[in-house]
């Protein structure tokens, strides 16, 4: 019967040196690759963590507060331009209008740029698997820049916001102009005054005009 040493399988020169490669390999990636891995890891972990949520709502309140700072400084000019008193009813309601408008904007910006984190942070998850197969990690890099979309979208509700109350500032002034012609057309083309006698209305003659005066003259 023979001995069980006889049996033994001896390692060729191909599978030491690959065994060899192999072990190279691995203290390349524990001295120098797993710090970053580590580094990538906690990073991903960070995304869905408490503080960093406390962080994405103050970068976008910031980003609110800064954007409609603008807004109310030039809404207030706009305001004033345009005859309403700053101390009156119109304009403090305005102002409060703005707060409002701001507050309703900048919580639904703050809400999906949360998501936005919480996606980044599954998104880190599935890099952090690819890695582990030695795949590429593609995932995270296509996640949105948070900071920048908060900033964007900032900009451009405090952009809309006051585009919309200076139309409608306009079309109320344009409305109240109207009347204001109106008026003074009927009171300074007929020099006279309207009197009623035995229920019907003459007039004094005045400047001809077929809307407003006429029975009034007509220049020569």
């Amino acid at each position: 019967m023979g001995g069980g040493d006889d049996n033994k399988v001896e390692e060729t020169e191909y599978e030491k040196a690959s065994a060899d490669i192999a072990n190279k390999y691995w203290d390349i990636y524990q001295k120098d690759l797993k710090q970053y891995e580590d580094v990538f890891i906690q990073r991903v972990d960070n995304l869905n963590s408490d503080s960093n949520m406390a962080n994405v709502k103050a970068d976008t309140d910031l980003a609110y507060n800064s954007a409609f700072s603008e807004n109310r400084d030039a809404t207030a000019k706009h305001l004033t331009a345009s005859g309403i008193n700053p101390s009156s009813k119109k304009f403090g309601s305005a102002m409060a209008d703005l707060s409002t408008a701001q507050a309703t904007h900048q919580a639904d910006t703050v809400n999906r740029a949360q998501a936005s984190e919480q996606d980044a942070h599954i998104a880190g998850l599935s890099d952090v698997v690819a890695m582990g197969l030695g795949e590429q990690a593609e995932a995270l890099q296509r996640s949105t820049d948070v900071a920048h979309m908060s900033l964007r979208e900032a900009k451009q509700d405090a952009q809309a916001d006051f585009n919309r109350r200076s139309a409608n500032l306009q079309t109320a002034g344009a409305v109240a102009g109207i009347g204001l012609r109106s008026a003074q057309q009927f009171s300074g083309r007929g020099t006279g005054t309207s009197n009623l006698i035995d229920g019907s209305s003459t007039s004094l003659k005045g400047h001809y005009d077929p809307n407003f005066n006429p029975q009034g003259a007509m220049n020569a």
